[in-house]
């Protein structure tokens, strides 16, 4: 039995169907949240620091208040201390009050943007997630729909919709929401130029803003070009790189005016390496090393200070360059780490969003199971095995790069897809 005949009918009116599923429970969790921002804050604060300091017109930048507070905030023998001991940086990284590239500029600059026209307020947030889960539901309902048939592509817009991650995270001033919508609508368009339906450019520029907002999204890249050489689609390999390098450049060109260097990746790229298997600070997160497991070097972990390694690029530098050496001399900790890492990100919610996103997250197990069926079923698709490639690659990619397990694996859609494939009897077009 498939879902066909009752889908069928709710074709002719599939986009007010995919709108009401995207605005309905999201709209229903505003109401519930009373208008306010779900805790615990996290890095809410953050975002919305940075959102409000673009929007009066100080730049992508801290102000002396962030660096003072974070620096108030860790006193006493607070291991935290390491990169908030001077209220000049924040991160121990960025000096406060001048250009940064310490982050992602995408998600701030967009908000920010929301908060000039609407206040700073939480309906801004909300209204903006709103905006990127209805691109991520019709970026996958095409998807879908192009390979396997308008059924099957609005049964899985109606499960990316619905599904209770996604509606919990779009309360949440972070990046989450653009990144599960985004990673899909640059997927979309990397599956429509493998059909010689496009010629790639836009699936270049859509991963560019991905990665303004994500840089996660620079590991999507060789994975986009290996599809579209598979399917032989010789140009659009060229004009995919060529979309990445317009979307990106903007930002390349003012880092290289405002710090001097033509800086890509985010300069707190380099504390995560450094935090991220730092066993001290694993435990602050609940996450211990067994006392079997040697960890060598510690010196490698002495946090430099702002008195010997002044500047934002420099310190990152130092600090990536330790980090690095430290884990080349620890493959049995970065060995338990990883595996570690791998159970946990698999694990309903991470430790951040506290018992709420658990329970959210605890209907991802059946759907894990209903959706590999589903894809291995269909696994002579060149788009289910990409789907399948890209789990993978998400999985390794973080169980190497981010030590501290706080939210989901970003690619549950994969399996949401696999769920409507496997419960829509589509026409396979390959």
């Amino acid at each position: 039995m498939t879902l066909n005949r009752y889908l069928a009918p709710l074709l002719p009116r599939a986009t007010f169907v995919i709108f009401a599923a995207v605005i309905l429970p999201r709209m229903f969790l505003f109401f519930y949240l009373g208008g306010e921002l779900p805790l615990t804050v996290r890095d809410q604060a953050l975002y919305i620091h940075s959102a409000g300091r673009i929007a009066s017109g100080y730049g992508f930048s801290f102000s002396e208040d962030m660096g003072l507070m974070k620096n108030l905030r860790n006193t006493g023998d607070s291991l935290q201390q390491h990169w908030t001991g001077s209220a000049d940086y924040v991160f121990g990284l960025a000096p406060v009050d001048t250009p940064t590239a310490v982050m992602e500029p995408g998600y701030p600059v967009l908000l920010g943007f929301f908060f000039s026209l609407f206040g700073a307020v939480s309906g801004s947030v909300f209204s903006l997630n709103l905006l990127f889960a209805l691109g991520g539901a019709f970026a996958v309902r095409k998807l879908v729909m192009d390979a396997w048939g308008a059924e099957s592509g609005l049964a899985a817009a109606i499960f990316w919709a619905l599904y209770p991650p996604y509606v919990y995270y779009s309360a949440y001033a972070m990046t989450e929401t653009a990144h599960f919508s985004l990673l899909f609508i640059s997927i979309m368009l990397v599956f429509s130029a493998g059909r010689g339906a496009g010629k790639g450019f836009l699936a270049g520029l859509a991963t560019g803003v991905f990665f303004l907002i994500r840089a996660t999204a620079v590991f999507l890249i060789p994975l986009q070009l290996a599809y579209l050489a598979w399917r032989k689609r010789w140009k659009a390999l060229l004009f995919l790189s060529a979309g990445f390098f317009v979307a990106v450049s903007p930002w390349v060109i003012r880092n290289w005016i405002s710090l001097g260097e033509p800086v890509l990746l985010p300069t707190k790229g380099s504390l995560n390496l450094w935090m991220r298997n730092n066993p001290e600070v694993l435990a602050l997160e609940g996450i211990f090393v067994p006392a079997d497991i040697p960890v060598n070097n510690l010196e490698l972990l002495e946090y430099p200070s702002t008195d010997s390694i002044p500047g934002e690029l420099a310190r990152s530098r130092a600090l990536s360059a330790s980090a690095k050496r430290y884990i080349i001399r620890n493959p049995r900790l970065i060995a338990w780490l990883a595996w570690n890492r791998a159970v946990d990100f698999l694990a309903p919610g991470g430790s951040t969003l506290g018992s709420r996103g658990m329970l959210a997250g605890l209907v991802f197990y059946p759907l894990m199971v209903l959706g590999a069926i589903g894809l291995w079923r269909n696994r002579s698709h060149p788009e289910a095995v990409f789907l399948f490639a890209l789990f993978i690659l998400y999985l390794l990619v973080h169980i190497m790069a981010h030590g501290g397990v706080r939210y989901r694996l970003p690619v549950d859609a994969v399996f949401l897809i696999g769920v409507a494939l496997g419960t829509c009897r589509g026409r396979g077009k390959s």
